[in-house]
């Protein structure tokens, strides 16, 4: 009956066999317990094995064991199963030794980066050491009171502190700390397990963070990676003994908020093209004339964009004291002196020029 109905109206019938052909929605879990439930299941579905989940004296056995407490929303899915695929720990069967190299590894990983590499040092660990032995030992120390990182998979770890849902995914391979996601749920869904990306069977919990929460020490070491990784784009942009002074002015307007493109479009200019007839601004050290002609041409456009003079000044890095001589905000330029080095002036900063305004 129902088929002669529908023949009897083609365009229903259309529209009856587009509709079956209409994916499902993807579940949206509003708890943890269901995402957990959900999780496991798309797991075991990827074919990744999955063990029936810890017990409340497993948890108690580890936690004591190692010393840290399991947050409440990786709790909730290793209570649901326990992932035991290659690259999830396996928190039943293995040894005390291999958790105790598991959950230490990303010290030892950061201790070994600081004794090869004179540059990897944290800011809130004050003056580095000379002795690399005595900075081993300094870092080691901010380390082992910093949060422990539980593994999740691999080279993935989740704060174990505070002990609340919706801490944020580090990834941490020897000195490369990142951070990878806002929280465990993004970390799934980010994540590729056994060729199978889970985002593409279930969406994300409602209740999936959309910032990361900063974590002691943590949060400060992946932030330090991120600019050291973005600083090598600028490689080989400024060369000569002007380029790292050029450099610190890029980078200390990308950190004011500027976007890469503007600061690019506002230093990347084509003055010294002009004036040397030449496309390729760093094939050779920048004369002072052409350093001159773009840190006016800098000043000028931020001035332009509405910024106060002293602004200018302080995104520079100057601290001189020659804003109180009168200079007013308008259409200025700097002027400067080249002096030898960046370690001559190191009560302004590292500055290598003096600089004044000139009203034009």
């Amino acid at each position: 009956m129902a088929t002669t109905i529908l023949n009897s109206f083609p365009h229903t019938a259309a529209a009856a066999m587009e509709f079956s052909h209409i994916p499902k929605p993807l579940r949206v879990c509003f708890s943890y317990a269901a995402y957990a439930k959900n999780l496991i299941h798309h797991l075991q579905y990827s074919n990744i094995p999955v063990e029936a989940g810890l017990t409340e004296a497993e948890f108690s056995a580890v936690e004591s064991s190692f010393n840290f407490t399991f947050p409440p929303d990786l709790r909730s899915i290793l209570q649901e199963g326990l992932p035991v695929g290659p690259g999830f720990p396996n928190w039943r069967f293995s040894s005390k030794q291999q958790l105790h190299i598991l959950t230490h590894l990303p010290i030892l990983g950061i201790c070994k980066e600081v004794s090869r590499n004179c540059q990897f040092w944290i800011e809130s660990w004050g003056d580095r050491p000379d002795d690399f032995d005595r900075a081993v030992k300094v870092a080691e120390k901010f380390l082992q009171n910093a949060p422990i990182l539980v593994p999740i998979y691999r080279h993935f770890y989740i704060p174990s502190t505070p002990s609340v849902s919706g801490n944020p995914v580090f990834y941490v391979r020897g000195g490369d700390v990142r951070l990878w996601s806002f929280d465990i749920a993004g970390f799934f869904q980010k994540g590729e397990f056994c060729s199978a990306r889970l985002s593409n069977l279930f969406a994300a919990p409602a209740w999936a963070a959309t910032l990361a929460r900063k974590i002691e020490l943590w949060t400060e070491m992946a932030d330090r990676g991120v600019s050291a990784a973005a600083r090598v784009e600028t490689g080989g942009w400024w060369s000569g003994d002007l380029g790292g002074c050029l450099e610190e002015v890029f980078w200390r307007l990308r950190e004011g908020g500027w976007k890469m493109e503007d600061v690019k479009e506002m230093m990347m200019i084509d003055g010294c093209d002009e004036m040397n007839h030449e496309d390729d601004i760093s094939g050779g050290p920048l004369d002072r004339e052409c350093v001159e002609w773009r840190v006016r041409a800098l000043s000028d456009r931020l001035l332009g964009a509405g910024w106060s003079t002293e602004d200018v000044v302080e995104s520079l890095g100057y601290s001189g004291d020659f804003l109180e001589n009168g200079v007013t905000d308008g259409d200025s330029c700097f002027d400067f002196n080249h002096t030898k080095s960046c370690d001559d002036q190191k009560p302004n900063k590292n500055n290598p020029f003096t600089f004044q305004f000139i009203r034009v």
